[in-house]
Parts: structure tokens; C-alpha cells; sequence
């Protein structure tokens, strides 16, 4: 299972090969609509490849380190799904109580200990 920054990238490569092709097709045949307009398509071409280059710049490092960690995950699904699951188990609402005072009697121990 792939990671969704890894899927972002595909999707990504696809999209800028073909806006190039089309960039490229409207140069040769001297496209009147790209001649008027063609920053914009350039400048999500260059949008799009420097979001590309800053996925893979973070490829090798693990999960958390890399500041694009918060825009989308890096994190495969099945240990992302693990990680959620867990979550879910420890923040469920009928062990919220006991969970709760176990919290609060641990900070009250931690409060008098430095007293």
C-alpha cells in the first residue's frame, strides 16, 4: 500500500508531463490562446514540479522530520490505519472517565512530587 504523498507525486508527474506536452504543442503550432495566456499554465507547471521536487527531497527521511509531513501524509496506509486505529481505541467514549482520572491523578502526583 502506498503512502498518500506518494500517490500525490504520480498524480503530480502525470499532471506536469502532460501540461508540458500541451505547453509544448501550443509553441510549435504558435497557439493563439497560449500566446496571450501562457503564464499561467507555465506558472502551475512550476508550481507543481517544485511541490514534486519537495515530496521526493523528503522521501528518504522518516515520518514526522519533514516539514511537508503536516500538508499530507508519508506514511504508508496500513501503518497509518495501525496508528488511527489505536488512537480511536485510547480516545473512546466509554473509557473516557477512567482515563480522565488516571490523567488527572497523574498530574496531581506530578504537581505534589515538586512541592
Amino acid at each position: 500500500m502506498d503512502s498518500p504523498a506518494r500517490r500525490l507525486t504520480r498524480l503530480l508527474t502525470g499532471f506536469l508531463i502532460t501540461l508540458l506536452i500541451v505547453l509544448i504543442f501550443s509553441y510549435v503550432d504558435e497557439g493563439s490562446f497560449f500566446r496571450e495566456y501562457w503564464l499561467a499554465p507555465a506558472s502551475i507547471a512550476i508550481l507543481s514540479s517544485l511541490v514534486m521536487i519537495l515530496f521526493y527531497a523528503g522521501r528518504g527521511r522518516p515520518h514526522g522530520e519533514w516539514f511537508t509531513d503536516s500538508w499530507i501524509s508519508r506514511e504508508d496506509e496500513g501503518e497509518m490505519r495501525s496508528r488511527l486505529e489505536n488512537e480511536r481505541k485510547e480516545a473512546s467514549v466509554r473509557d473516557l472517565g477512567s482515563k480522565w482520572a488516571r490523567m488527572e491523578m497523574a498530574h496531581l502526583e506530578e504537581k505534589h512530587s515538586e512541592e
